[in-house]
C-alpha cells in the first residue's frame, strides 16, 4: 500500500504507516457477526473444579439461539469444547480432532471421559460453517482436576444442595383445635394417619385435615 513513499508529502506517509499498522495489529475473525452482549459460558462447572473422569458438561448461551451446523440462521451458531488446548485461528473453521469435540446436532451438553489429573476446558461457539463469530464467543479458559475412579470428586461450582430427608410424622399430644377441650383434652398420637376427622364429641366443628 505504502510501496511508492517518494513524493508524499510527510503527513500522508505518516497516515499511511498507522494505517499499515492497524491492519497489521488486528486479529482476524470470521466473517458471521455477533449480537452484543452474547456469551458462552460452563453452566455447573467452575475453575479449579474436580470432576470424575466420566462427566457431563452443560453449555450455557446468553444472547443468541442455538443451531445445527449448516444452518443459516441469524444470530445462532453451536458449541464447540476445546480441551487442552489454546483457541484456534478464529478466521477458519474449527479443527476436528480430540481437543476440539463439535456438537454440529445442536446439543447443549455432552458427556466426556478424561484422564485422571488437571485439564483445561474452554467453549467456543461456531456459526454454521464452524467458523467463529465476529466478535468470537466464547467463555473463559478453566482448569479441573480429574480424580481416578473410586476417588471423591468434588464438582464443581454451583452448589447443589440436596432435598432434606423426609422428616418422620409428627405427632400432636394435644390437638392444636382443642387445647382446652373438655371433652379430648388429649389427641391421640397419628404417626402414620393423614388428618384429623372430626371430633366425634363435638359434630359442629369443621373437619381439619392436613395438619403436616
Amino acid at each position: 500500500m505504502c510501496s511508492k513513499i517518494a513524493g508524499l508529502s510527510a503527513l500522508s506517509v505518516l497516515i499511511c504507516l498507522a494505517m499499515t499498522s492497524f491492519g497489521f495489529g488486528q486479529a482476524k475473525v470470521g466473517p458471521t457477526p455477533s449480537p452484543k452482549g452474547a456469551a458462552v459460558y460452563f453452566i455447573d462447572l467452575k475453575n479449579g473444579a474436580t470432576i470424575p473422569e466420566r462427566y457431563t458438561i452443560h453449555f450455557g448461551l446468553h444472547g443468541m439461539g442455538v443451531a445445527p451446523a449448516g444452518t443459516e440462521k441469524v444470530n445462532s451458531g453451536h458449541h464447540h469444547l476445546l480441551i487442552d488446548t489454546d483457541l484456534p485461528p478464529l478466521d477458519e473453521p474449527i479443527p476436528a480432532d480430540p481437543n476440539h469435540l463439535h456438537f454440529g446436532a445442536g446439543q447443549t451438553e455432552a458427556e466426556v471421559t478424561l484422564t485422571p489429573g488437571d485439564h483445561t476446558l474452554q467453549l467456543l461457539l461456531g456459526d454454521k460453517d464452524h467458523i467463529p463469530h465476529n466478535p468470537p464467543v466464547m467463555s473463559e479458559r478453566i482448569m479441573v482436576h480429574v480424580t481416578a475412579a473410586g476417588q471423591p470428586a468434588t464438582a464443581s461450582a454451583i452448589p447443589r444442595h440436596p432435598s432434606p430427608p423426609i422428616a418422620a410424622h409428627k405427632v400432636y399430644p394435644v390437638h392444636p383445635a382443642y387445647p382446652v377441650h373438655p371433652a379430648y383434652p388429649v389427641h391421640p398420637a397419628y404417626p402414620g394417619y393423614p388428618g384429623y376427622p372430626e371430633h366425634p364429641a363435638y359434630p359442629g366443628y369443621p373437619v381439619r385435615s392436613n395438619w403436616y
